[in-house]
């Protein structure tokens, strides 16, 4: 997902691939299922096609019944998510449908605020730590010049300050992350006071970094999203829920949420829109 996308760019078209699936998962990373065709960037297994999202993509005109592509949006430009999507119209058969998931701008600012009039008037150290980390949400991914940021180094802390609202917010994710770095043998715990105090790294780890792709380039709520996927020509966006939508037996494939309805990044936007005919567009 991080991997899946540095940007569109323009060129030739890649010659068409026959779909396994008529069910189209961009940006797959590690979270996949065996009745979609998956794609991305840098495939995480023999499953996954190697596809380089950053090109028109490889497959014909009005092959798929659904495009699913979750937390790859915001690693775009808006001008690159307007080429993407616009690809994603052309590979979906008329009243097909694309499901985009995102980071919640909305969530993150409310829960930025609300953790902000609490720091405001109460002087308890875990209202001021909830107040950072809500800080470190809503900026981190925007700025950070080295894998893992901000939250990276917060996940390194013992105790890990505020556990019980990041493992809230962002789910298994964030569980998993942790876990991680509880796990290396050789690391030295990070003094919480040192979460935001990152030494500078030079010019070329810098640029390096950047190219990776896991820096977010915008962010979306409910109205833009949808402004978004109409702009690329498509009809009746619509938000759901991690376990609700319009595609057949949608939460079998456990892409958003697992078979006991935990969903996998609550801190997310879930929308859905469809492909209108061609004379209605």
């Amino acid at each position: 997902m991080l991997s899946s996308l540095l940007g569109m760019v323009r060129g030739s078209p890649p010659a068409r691939l026959v779909p396994p699936s008529p069910l189209l998962n961009l940006g797959c990373g590690g979270r996949r299922h065996p009745d979609w065709t998956n794609a991305d960037l840098t495939p995480a297994g023999p499953d996954v096609l190697a596809v380089d999202l950053r090109r028109p993509l490889p497959f014909p005109d009005d092959a798929f019944d659904a495009v699913y592509s979750s937390h790859v949006l915001e690693h775009l430009t808006p001008f690159e998510a307007r080429g993407f999507l616009h690809e994603i119209r052309r590979v979906l058969r008329t009243g097909g449908v694309v499901r985009i998931v995102v980071p919640d701008l909305e969530g993150i600012v409310r829960g930025y605020l609300h953790a902000l009039d609490e720091a405001a008037v109460d002087a308890d150290e875990d209202a001021h730590w909830r107040h950072r980390w809500m800080t470190v949400e809503l900026i981190d991914q925007m700025v950070r010049t080295q894998s893992g940021g901000a939250m990276g180094r917060w996940w390194s802390c013992d105790p890990v300050p505020c556990l019980d609202l990041i493992e809230e917010r962002l789910g298994a994710e964030a569980v998993t992350a942790i876990a991680s770095c509880r796990g290396q043998a050789d690391r030295t715990p990070l003094d919480p006071a040192e979460i935001l105090l990152a030494p500078p790294v030079d010019d070329r780890e810098a640029l390096a970094f950047a190219a990776r792709g896991e820096r977010h380039k915008w962010m979306y709520d409910r109205v833009s999203l949808a402004d978004a996927l109409l702009a690329a020509g498509f009809a009746e966006p619509r938000r759901q829920q991690a376990t609700t939508s319009r595609i057949a037996r949608f939460a079998e494939y456990a892409l958003d949420a697992d078979a006991g309805g935990r969903v996998h990044k609550p801190d997310s936007l879930f929308m859905e829109a469809v492909r209108p005919a061609a004379a209605a567009s």
